[in-house]
């Protein structure tokens, strides 16, 4: 089992190759891939990764700051928030066959979360090993095991 600014950072990579997927099938006008990667990217990223953020890890980030919402954590919440709008507006291009607002979209979700995932991956995980009990060992296993249900698929 790897630490946990480990875990979070393969599941950054592992999404971001979902999202790639699903922008190569766009391009080459494989509508129901598309969106069966879309689905994936979205399932992983809304429904685990930022879940476990959202509720473990930034709480235990802002416990050990004080116990009120941090400016980190505020901005990181931001840019998920902004995220699943930018998300919601890929699927309605895919429904829509639309693959240059696809693409336009894409081109700015992959820029945000290569600053979002850094953010996260330089201040944020390094952290939380040292804050949570178990030094995080039950987020990265829980991280590990999504990421395999997700190859599963």
């Amino acid at each position: 089992m790897g630490s946990i600014d480990q875990a979070m950072q393969s599941d950054h990579e592992r999404l971001d190759r979902i999202l790639a997927a699903t922008a190569q099938a766009v391009e080459a006008g494989r509508w129901q891939e598309a969106r069966e990667a879309l689905t994936k990217f979205r399932h992983g990223i809304e429904d685990g990764h930022m879940v476990v953020e959202e509720q473990t890890l930034f709480p235990a980030f802002e416990g050990w700051e004080g116990g009120s919402e941090h400016p980190l954590t505020a901005l990181l919440r931001k840019g998920h928030q902004d995220l699943r709008i930018f998300f919601a507006e890929m699927a309605e291009a895919i429904g829509a066959e639309d693959a240059e607002e696809f693409s336009d979209l894409c081109s700015t979700v992959q820029i945000i979360l290569r600053q979002h995932d850094a953010r996260e991956e330089s201040e944020l995980y390094p952290f939380l090993a040292e804050v949570l009990a178990d030094h995080g060992a039950a987020v990265a296993k829980e991280m590990e095991r999504a990421a395999r249900e997700s190859r599963d698929e």
